[in-house]
């Protein structure tokens, strides 16, 4: 910021914001910032201790509306908030959204098999995760399929997790854990207040 721009801000207030004044020209060039599927990939592990690689890969897709291959800071900052403090309907918004990642509203066996076949840790060959995630599609589908037509709705999966909350990650984990988020709030939240 320039010498005589500081001297107005300080004439016209009547007190020093150098550092204000500093400060916000920081946060505005970070703001002006975006993240690759890489950086972002970083962040979840790093302050949220999320480590699925697939499910991060596809979290990315699901908040990366366009087809730059980037999160803005804007974007970051919404997705944060929804993670940290989204409401209860927000997460059901949001985990469904990460799982559909084809945008059709529906979850259909094959996509439930890929998301399940990599949670699935298995002592031999990879046709027994298939198999497993497979059994598993059917005990799930028995569960959540409300309309019984073989694959879950967004209104199947709303309505089943409304009944059992712990329904919400069934696929995968794609919010952070309270002790993530504990973590995260006091150590950056607390520390920005003290700023």
């Amino acid at each position: 910021m320039g010498k005589s721009k500081k001297l107005s801000v300080k004439k016209e207030f009547g007190i020093n914001l150098d550092c204000a004044m500093d400060a916000m020209e920081e946060t505005l060039k970070i703001l002006k910032r975006a993240w690759d599927k890489a950086q972002f990939r970083d962040i979840l592990h790093c302050a949220l201790d999320m480590t699925d690689d697939t499910l991060m890969a596809r979290i990315f897709l699901a908040l990366d509306k366009g087809p730059s291959g980037f999160i803005s800071m804007e974007v970051w900052i919404s997705s944060l908030s929804l993670l940290l403090r989204g409401t209860f309907e927000e997460h059901i918004n949001y985990c469904f959204s990460v799982y559909d990642i084809m945008g059709d509203g529906i979850l259909s066996r094959d996509t439930m098999t890929n998301l399940l076949k990599y949670s699935i840790v298995s002592q031999t060959a990879e046709d027994d995760a298939e198999e497993t995630a497979r059994d598993l599609i059917e005990v799930i589908t028995k569960k959540m399929d409300i309309d019984r037509d073989g694959k879950i709705s967004f209104n199947d999966y709303e309505q089943s997790v409304m009944k059992q909350p712990m329904l919400l990650e069934v696929f995968g984990q794609c919010l952070p854990t309270r002790t993530s988020i504990h973590t995260f709030t006091t150590t950056y939240v607390n520390a920005v207040g003290k700023m």
